[in-house]
């Protein structure tokens, strides 16, 4: 199910814990915005941009994974991971070290 901006926007600055094989790990919503419709008809939706982060290990693989969030419940979302110029000088031994991770919906 894709959830609409203005509920995805009611979750920002909150946790969805992650089920990967490396277990369950936390995620938290920085952003979630509108894309440019760009002539999409008006029959489909608009595009939305989210913006996760999380901690630096384990780096997540580009894949599915199933979210949960108190607000959203269950979802099954495409992740992938990035980073940006403020992220790329941290080190290892930072602990405030973080991953990025987006998620589109078209």
């Amino acid at each position: 199910m894709r959830p609409d901006l203005e509920k995805l926007q009611s979750c920002l600055h909150t946790v969805f814990s992650v089920h990967t094989a490396a277990g369950i790990i936390e995620l938290r919503l920085e952003k979630a915005i509108e894309l440019p419709r760009s002539g999409l008809p008006d029959t489909l939706p608009s595009p939305l941009n989210l913006t996760l982060t999380g901690p630096a290990e384990p780096l997540l693989s580009d894949a599915q994974y199933y979210l949960d969030h108190p607000l959203l419940g269950r979802q099954l979302w495409f992740l992938n991971a990035f980073s940006y110029a403020p992220f790329l000088n941290n080190t290892a031994d930072d602990p405030n070290r973080s991953q990025r991770y987006q998620v589109l919906f078209t």
